[in-house]
């Protein structure tokens, strides 16, 4: 890992005799997205052929006509990241329709939590109902796995580069940044307070027994964001999803590899439903 930028190091450094009033620092470092990043794979995105204004500044894109799958990118993501996906699945005749999570691209907000990111996903499910798929890619995956398995809403989910728990993310930041040990207990409490939930309810075990629809799980034995253990583990607790294993793409670059591609609209093709069944769906 990069060295720390030095206000941030001595603060990791403070956390170790006044964890309490570092942590609120380092709570809003981790949930306040950077709107200007742009993480690879960095992919030309064709014009949308509509824009989805969901109410309270949310906001999606869609191509295409057909069955509807949601693409639902992550912390710091965007929609170009799903470029390749928009293309397959308008060739293979879905309308593909990418959400502005919230404090990210269009839609409004200054900060992410796993709460505003569900009920985020929650809402477009709603408003799009009925939704065939979807697509998500690390914890744009994790809150959408976590909103069908609650609220139904999809036909099948594919999860790409996926944690399973989001304490374990939150343990991974303070170790990023050199929390002490009263540091992390204090950051971690911080985030819980903020939310207002503890961030054991946003763990696949939670979830265990509510999810009864096909999963397709992709990740990257290489990836150093999120280890492919969490991929594992879901799998190992939600049985019967399928789980496929990339090698050299890490965290991000699977979005654009095209048996990766392939690989998950093969499987969002799968059940399609007919032109019968379409017929009462909403107007987006």
């Amino acid at each position: 890992m990069a060295a720390l930028p030095l206000p941030i190091a001595a603060l990791a450094a403070a956390s170790h005799v006044a964890p309490s009033l570092v942590a609120p620092f380092f709570r809003r470092m981790m949930l306040t997205p950077r709107r200007h990043v742009r993480p690879p794979p960095v992919l030309s995105l064709p014009s949308a052929d509509q824009r989805i204004d969901l109410g309270d500044g949310l906001v999606a894109w869609r191509w295409g006509q057909g069955p509807v799958v949601l693409l639902v990118h992550g912390f710091e993501g965007n929609r170009a990241q799903f470029a390749a996906f928009v293309e397959a699945l308008v060739e293979r005749g879905f309308a593909a329709v990418a959400l502005d999570v919230p404090a990210h691209g269009e839609s409004a907000g200054d900060d992410l939590t796993a709460v505003k990111f569900i009920a985020a996903i929650e809402r477009t499910l709603a408003r799009l109902s009925p939704v065939h798929a979807v697509i998500g890619h690390s914890l744009g995956a994790a809150m959408s796995l976590y909103s069908v398995a609650h609220t139904g809403g999809a036909n099948r989910v594919a999860l790409i580069s996926a944690p399973s728990s989001l304490k374990r993310e939150l343990n991974r930041f303070a170790s990023a940044v050199g929390l002490s040990e009263r540091g992390r207990k204090a950051f971690i409490a911080s985030v819980e307070n903020h939310v207002g939930r503890p961030a054991a309810d946003f763990d696949v075990t939670r979830i265990a027994g509510k999810v009864d629809l096909p999963l397709l799980l992709v990740h990257d034995q290489n990836d150093r964001q999120v280890p492919i253990l969490e991929s594992a583990r879901t799998a190992h607790v939600l049985p019967g999803a399928e789980l496929m294993v990339t090698r050299g793409l890490g965290h991000n670059r699977l979005l654009a590899d095209p048996i990766v591609v392939r690989a998950v609209v093969d499987f969002v093709s799968q059940e399609t439903p007919t032109q019968e069944m379409m017929g009462n769906a909403r107007t987006m």
